[in-house]
């Protein structure tokens, strides 16, 4: 271990389903020289999947590499290969279909730290695997830092759409798209359902998800506009009466899964109900509220009365 007192191994925890190019992924990056600083690195690899790693680029760049089963992967082990390696830092290819906490509970080592959490999607199969495996799959994007879909094609995927799904999951999210040759896509635009050139823009029932999720990113695009939508009321203990929160009922990524999701609403003309459906029309400006835990948008009311609930009260991303 280096000899600095205070120095901690970082960790760069890569996550993903099988043949998703986590393997590719780390190889690029041990290519590129991202790791060249640390003296001594170390892969562990916790599944074996149809590419196998360049030994003699490994070598070349000074890293290590062990294969552990799931009956491997403890703690003992880790120790284990601490005291073989003696790494400065470790990259771990995690097998996207355990559980996440599998890594809380072998716990990291005394003096190693978890630094970058990465989780890679390939996108030609991601419709599916989403469709099949939501939960298992939610869980390795909800604590990463950055999730990058490979194997993108412009012309024939909704990118916006993966980007939302991962999005709602964890708003700070990086989401990075790369094309079949590796190279990252710039300016992927969002197909929107609705015209965002009208003076009035109205969100149809079925698309308050698409406006909850890019309007949250997007302020720029959104700022000072008037939109028109329906939504439910509800408030936060001690909110004033005049404020509440236009929400709706979302399926963040599968049937057990479901999250009140809004904006913070002010100037209400009147004292709705709590879970009294409204129709609204509202400008869309941008605050800092702690409900936000920073800046968000902020809905100021121009008309405003009650409704009935839509035929279908749960939204999607």
């Amino acid at each position: 271990m280096p000899e600095q007192e205070e120095y901690l191994i970082p960790i760069f925890l890569i996550n993903g389903q099988l043949e998703s190019g986590k393997t590719t992924f780390i190889s690029e990056l041990v290519k590129m020289g991202q790791f060249d600083d640390a003296q001594k690195k170390l892969i562990i690899a916790l599944e074996e999947g149809e590419v196998e790693y360049d030994l003699n680029l490994l070598q070349e760049h000074g890293v290590d590499l062990e294969i552990l089963t799931e009956e491997e992967f403890t703690k003992e082990k880790l120790e284990e290969l601490e005291e073989k390696y003696n790494p400065w830092a470790v990259i771990m290819e995690y097998n996207g279909m355990w559980d996440p906490a599998k890594i809380a509970e072998v716990g990291l080592l005394e003096g190693w730290a978890l630094y970058q959490t990465i989780t890679i999607m390939n996108a030609e199969t991601f419709k599916l695997q989403w469709s099949n495996m939501q939960s298992i799959m939610a869980e390795t994007v909800k604590t990463a830092e950055s999730v990058v879909f490979n194997r993108c094609d412009l012309e024939t995927m909704d990118l916006g759409s993966y980007r939302r799904s991962m999005k709602v999951l964890n708003p700070a999210i990086d989401v990075i798209f790369e094309d079949k040759n590796g190279e990252i896509i710039s300016g992927v635009n969002e197909v929107l359902p609705y015209d965002m050139d009208a003076d009035i823009i109205d969100v149809a029932d079925v698309d308050f998800g698409i406006w909850f999720v890019d309007a949250r990113e997007r302020h720029e695009a959104y700022d000072g506009k008037i939109f028109r939508f329906k939504a439910q009321v509800f408030r936060l203990k001690n909110m004033d009466k005049s404020i509440f929160v236009a929400s709706r009922k979302a399926m963040t990524c599968c049937e057990d899964d479901i999250a009140t999701v809004g904006f913070i609403t002010e100037d209400s003309p009147e004292c709705f109900e709590n879970d009294q459906w409204v129709y609204l029309t509202v400008r869309v400006g941008y605050e800092h509220r702690n409900e936000y835990n920073g800046v968000g948008p902020v809905l100021k009311i121009i008309e405003a009365e009650k409704t009935e609930p839509p035929k279908q009260e749960t939204v999607f991303f």
